[in-house]
């Protein structure tokens, strides 16, 4: 049982990991040449952006999961009272 909870946390850490890097790598091909050598703090200042992806997913899936409680809930409640 804790081996696979320390599979799910290495493998949840691994894609957060992936999605910064991807936002990173959007971020250079849109601003930055291929040649140019440019820190990811660097490429954040010029583009005057933060990296707020990882924290817009949490906050959609926050935001999802309380929509479906919700429908549950009231499902629940409907089927009740029939």
């Amino acid at each position: 049982m804790y081996y696979r909870l320390l599979l799910t946390y290495a493998y949840i850490k691994m894609q957060r990991i992936m999605v910064t890097h991807f936002e990173m790598w959007c971020w250079r091909r849109m601003e930055i040449s291929w040649t140019d050598h440019v820190r990811s703090e660097e490429v954040l200042l010029r583009v005057n952006e933060q990296r707020n992806i990882l924290h817009e997913i949490i906050k959609r899936k926050a935001n999802w999961i309380g929509h479906i409680l919700r429908r549950n809930c009231l499902l629940n409640k409907l089927l009740k009272v029939k």
